[in-house]
């Protein structure tokens, strides 16, 4: 530090000549090291700006990408929802129509039997004419005549009269019982007559009900297709929640699957070499995590068999004769495997009950104390059963797997597409620190030759004064 001193016996006076010499040759430098500064705000800056823009152009061309999917997804999910009312439409038209020539002609055949009921019923014996008349007529003649052969006659003729007038009564009483009969015996008919009608109308409302369906369908397809902003939030809401749905249903099967794992790797132990690992697992380990794998894949191979999942399209365009075997192999290695984990469950708590009695033989106690344990078969059955159906619980993860598969690409995209907001974000919140602190250092620059460029405004001054 010394050797830097004009004046090593006067170091003040050495100090102050640098300073002063500093100052002059940086009021000299002063453009320069302006535009330096300049530059290198501009360098760094810019290309955080720079940085920005790409970020903020990228996460567009993502939210457009997502987009458009979201849009392809929604129209394809519509798509198929009318497709299966039509076809339910189809099912209850054809079930309708199929029944509706019987319908019709039970409907024909009462209303006949109604017609020809009634028109029986119209049919009345009508009255002789005049009779009553006659038979009072002759009544009153009976007792004016002296002559009894004609009084004898009117009397033969007057019961005569009486007895068919009776007669005539008694037919039409017979006839209006047979027609109260015949009314009486209409009202089944009427009841049948009912019944049909209400399950035409039963039916045409079904299919009025599924075309209403339809409407909803295709006003939710028309609102898709015009791709607005309320039709992407609300695909967009769906996804999310059923992203969200399939992972808890992800994260439950997942904790099934450890339970399974620790329920079957202590007896693997016994059916594997001993000692051996590969990539610091036991093989025991290893083979437990593979059955686990395993009938994870024969759910999935199931369910695609079913048709309740489309993981794999070459499995949904295959003929129902190879779709069954894949369904019947499935079945067949799903229930192995169940059966070879409630034997392994079994196994597991025979050789936990071993160890134990080791430990307490070791431990020094008698024969009696171990055989006082309480040797009961729930602690078998219940792990046996568990063993034997965890397998067909971790099959069913293929339904949500699916739904996590497809609900998992717009969660991503969303979520990429935050960070790098947030990315750009603060690249352009540093930028505007860099530049900040790239002007403050100017002004540093310039507070620390400011009595050089005051004398140089001075003259500056008396000069344009002077001209």
């Amino acid at each position: 530090m010394e050797n830097l001193y004009l004046f090593p016996k006067m170091p003040g006076v050495s100090i102050a000549i640098w300073i002063v010499s500093s100052m002059i040759f940086l009021f000299f430098a002063r453009e320069p090291m302006h535009k330096m500064i300049q530059a290198m705000s501009d360098a760094t800056a810019g290309g955080l700006r720079k940085m920005a823009s790409w970020i903020k152009l990228s996460a567009e061309a993502m939210r457009e990408k997502d987009r458009k999917v979201l849009l392809e997804s929604g129209v394809a999910k519509i798509q198929g929802e009318i497709l299966q009312e039509f076809h339910k439409i189809d099912t209850a038209n054809t079930k309708s129509v199929a029944g509706y020539p019987k319908l019709q002609l039970k409907l024909d055949e009462n209303i006949a039997k109604i017609e020809s009921d009634y028109k029986e019923c119209g049919q009345v014996t009508p009255e002789a004419p005049g009779w009553s008349e006659a038979v009072e007529t002759i009544a009153r003649a009976k007792g004016s005549t002296g002559d009894r052969i004609i009084e004898k006659m009117l009397s033969e003729i007057h019961k005569s009269a009486v007895a068919g007038e009776k007669k005539a009564i008694s037919e039409l009483r017979e006839v209006a019982g047979k027609r109260h009969k015949i009314l009486g015996g209409m009202a089944p008919v009427w009841k049948r007559i009912e019944k049909l009608g209400k399950e035409i109308n039963y039916k045409v409302d079904k299919v009025i009900e599924n075309s209403r369906n339809i409407d909803k369908y295709m006003d939710q397809y028309q609102k898709i297709s015009t791709g607005g902003s309320e039709s992407i939030d609300m695909l967009s809401s769906k996804v999310t929640k059923l992203f969200i749905i399939s992972l808890i249903v992800i994260f439950v099967g997942m904790v099934g699957a450890f339970i399974n794992f620790n329920l079957i790797a202590l007896p693997m132990s016994e059916l594997v070499p001993a000692g051996v690992r590969v990539a610091g697992m036991a093989v025991s380990e290893i083979s437990a995590l593979v059955i686990v794998a395993l009938e994870l894949v024969l759910g999935i191979f199931l369910f695609e068999a079913i048709g309740v999942t489309h993981t794999f399209p070459q499995i949904a365009n295959m003929t129902s004769g190879k779709r069954r075997i894949i369904l019947y192999g499935s079945l067949f290695g799903l229930l192995f495997l169940a059966s070879v984990e409630a034997s392994l469950a079994i196994l597991r708590e025979h050789l936990a009950e071993a160890k134990t009695a080791l430990d307490r033989s070791l431990a020094g106690e008698s024969g009696s104390a171990i055989s006082e344990n309480i040797d009961s078969n729930i602690t078998v059955i219940g792990q046996a059963l568990l063993g034997f159906v965890l397998p067909w619980i971790l099959a069913v993860i293929a339904i949500p797997l699916e739904m996590f598969i497809e609900a998992s690409q717009h969660a991503f995209a969303k979520i990429y597409t935050i960070m790098i907001t947030l990315v750009c974000h603060l690249a352009n919140a540093l930028a505007f620190l860099i530049e900040g602190i790239f002007k403050i250092l100017m002004h540093i620059f310039d507070i620390y030759i400011i009595v050089p460029v005051q004398i140089s405004n001075m003259f500056k001054g008396k000069s344009a004064s002077v001209s």
